[in-house]
This record gives C-alpha cells, structure tokens and sequence, in this order.
C-alpha cells in the first residue's frame, strides 16, 4: 500500500499544478472580465453625465428658471416631444415629425452634435396643456364628487416613451372616458390605461 501511495505522489502533486493553475487562469480571466465591465461601466456613467449635462443645457434654453418653477407648456417649442437617456448613456431628443430638420437648432442650443434625435407623433407642449386642463378640473370645486371620471380617477403623467398623457382609471369604463373628453380634454394625445388609486398615508 505504501509503495502504490509513492508512485501515485508525483501524478497528485502534478494534478494539484493543473488544478492550481487552471484556477489561476480562471481568476485571471474573470479579473479581466471584471476590469472590462468596469471600465464599460465607467464609461457609461460618464456618457450618462453628460447626457444630464445636455438636458439641463436644453431646458434651461426653454425656461431658465425651470429647476425653481415647472414650465409653463408654451415654454415648450412645438417641435419638441421630450428627452430621456438611452440604455447606453446617451442624450435622446424626440422630435415631431421631422428630426433632421430641427437637429441644426438643437445642436446650436446645444453647443455640440453628440446626441441623438427619433421621431415623435405629438409635441411636450400639447401634453403639458392636456395636464393643465387635468390639473384645473381636479382643482375645480364646483366638480361634483361622484363626476364619472373623479371617482375612476388614478393618475396621470406625460410619457416621454409612450409620447402620450397617460391616464390611468380604477376600471376601464365608457362613462369615465367620454366624460373625460367633454369635460377636460379630448387630445388624441391622451392614452387610456388601467390603474391602482393610490394609497394616502
């Protein structure tokens, strides 16, 4: 037995190299996977900053005071639908209709070409007067508390993606609907979905 243990010594020490090796080569490449990640990472926070960068450079264009106070909706230009920041980083604008023709001013607002433009269908400006009149009628007292629309109400926001206000209503229903097209707006802007009333603490 102890004869068979000497032989097989130098086949485990040469086993335990391999192995010790192999795990060496895998921590190796899982660092450089690590570092390349990283330095992806990186590389999008930056471009990500500089996408911020260029959106506070474009609404101040709009409204200089447009951190202190909301913009009124005709601060708006009537080309404009809107901007977010890509998966990748970078700056999108949304342009109505025709990107090209407006990405000239955009770029001399801007003071640089490095961001990118898509088509939209309805402008920031139609939203944002589509909630103001939303905003006026849930202010309104006069409104009774049982109107079809109030007591389905859930919320609403101006989508940049869905380039819609949505609505949201506690059930889909034909009364709330039509009753929100009489009474407050009837935009073809305006997108109807299903929600959750919130919750008041």
């Amino acid at each position: 037995v102890i004869k068979n243990m000497k032989q097989n010594i130098p086949a485990i020490v040469i086993l335990a190299v391999v192995l010790l090796t192999g795990a060496a080569c895998n921590r190796q490449a899982k660092e450089a996977a690590g570092s390349i990640q990283q330095s992806s990472k990186t590389t999008v926070e930056k471009t990500e900053q500089l996408s911020k960068n260029l959106h506070d450079k474009l609404m101040s264009s709009f409204s200089p005071n447009w951190e202190m106070e909301e913009p009124a909706a005709t601060d708006y230009p009537p080309y404009y639908g809107g901007s977010f920041i890509d998966n990748d980083g970078k700056f999108v604008i949304c342009v109505v209709e025709n990107p090209e023709q407006y990405r000239p001013v955009l770029a001399s607002i801007l003071g640089t070409d490095d961001f990118l433009t898509e088509p939209c269908t309805y402008s920031y400006r139609e939203m944002m007067q589509v909630m103001d009149r939303l905003d006026q009628f849930l202010s309104n007292s006069s409104v009774p508390a049982d109107h079809p629309f109030l007591t389905r109400f859930a919320g609403a926001g101006a989508d940049v993606f869905e380039n819609r206000v949505v609505v949201q209503l506690t059930e889909m229903n034909d009364d709330a609907i039509q009753s929100f097209k009489k009474d407050i707006s009837n935009s073809p802007a305006v997108k109807f979905e299903k929600g959750e009333a919130p919750v008041l603490m």
